[in-house]
């Protein structure tokens, strides 16, 4: 996630330095920004002239101190083990301007916690950037029990110019916004394919042409105004009771990964992936992102 960060933030005209613990993967991380920055020109959705500037803006290096000393901005997206961000937020707070904001790419850990270790709690908040980083234009502001009104200002007019979508999620909750809807959909989508409701093709293929479709262009609480909110509390009043309610992963997930099949990486999951081409249906998906941000460009 981080070399697509430094990619739309180079693009916006900043200068970045990428951190890495070793050289290798410092030189992985530019590798990866400038292949996202030439990715986004071959597509037409930057020019010539602004990608090449922004490679000039994109930098790297394994000493903390030179990655941080005149930084304004601090963006981590390291593994999610909360002892080890505080452990990394700790440090460059000592190193890094005193008006410099930290910000997390965490999409669980509660920032409240990451920043406990800060002494000055007020200018850190998450900043979840969907992936991949590059393409997707969401990202999502989370306030910490002690972050300042004016951390998610900044932050939000640095993201906003670098062409981003951002939600502000007021409250440090698990899943924060995103992910508590997805995953609330999940849950149901889990429940039908272990109650035999429906298969697992089924159930991809009535998100993707159904709802799925018509997101883009039709909030969810919008089709709630437009269909009528007493319509929608006479289907809710009978539906909900319905719903899968339960507390912990479903059984179908458990039973998954209990014997070792965790997807595309292990050969099965969910689908058998031995006629499945991972690297195609991550291509397929980032085709459709591009042609969406081609539309949205040309309106």
């Amino acid at each position: 996630m981080g070399p697509g960060i430094a990619a739309c933030l180079a693009l916006a005209g900043h200068r970045v330095c990428l951190f890495g613990r070793t050289a290798q993967s410092m030189d992985r991380g530019l590798d990866a920004a400038r292949g996202a920055v030439d990715l986004l020109r071959r597509e037409g959705l930057v020019g010539s002239a602004q990608a090449g500037s922004s490679a000039e803006r994109l930098c790297g290096t394994t000493d903390p101190a030179a990655a941080v000393g005149t930084a304004q901005f601090v963006f981590e997206s390291i593994v999610e083990v909360l002892t080890e961000k505080q452990k990394l937020f700790s440090q460059l707070e000592r190193l890094a301007p005193k008006a410099a904001i930290f910000a997390s790419n965490t999409s669980g850990l509660p920032i409240s916690r990451i920043a406990e270790v800060l002494e000055n709690p007020r200018r850190a908040a998450t900043t979840h950037f969907w992936n991949p980083a590059h393409l997707m234009p969401l990202v999502e502001i989370v306030k910490g029990e002690r972050t300042s009104d004016e951390t998610v200002a900044r932050l939000r007019s640095l993201l906003d110019g670098a062409g981003k979508q951002t939600v502000v999620v007021l409250k440090d909750v698990p899943g924060q916004l995103g992910n508590r809807l997805l995953h609330a959909l999940f849950r149901e989508a889990f429940h039908i394919v272990q109650e035999g409701i429906a298969s697992v093709e089924d159930v991809d293929l009535a998100i993707k042409t159904g709802p799925g479709l018509r997101f883009p262009a039709y909030g969810l609480l919008e089709h709630a105004d437009m269909i009528g909110l007493d319509m929608q509390l006479a289907i809710d009043s009978y539906l909900f009771a319905e719903l899968c309610n339960l507390a912990e992963a479903p059984a179908l997930l458990q039973e998954r990964v209990a014997r070792g099949d965790l997807g595309a990486r292990t050969g099965r999951g969910l689908y058998d992936w031995s006629g499945k081409d991972a690297d195609a249906v991550r291509a397929r998906r980032d085709r459709f992102i591009i042609d969406r941000l081609k539309e949205r460009a040309m309106r």
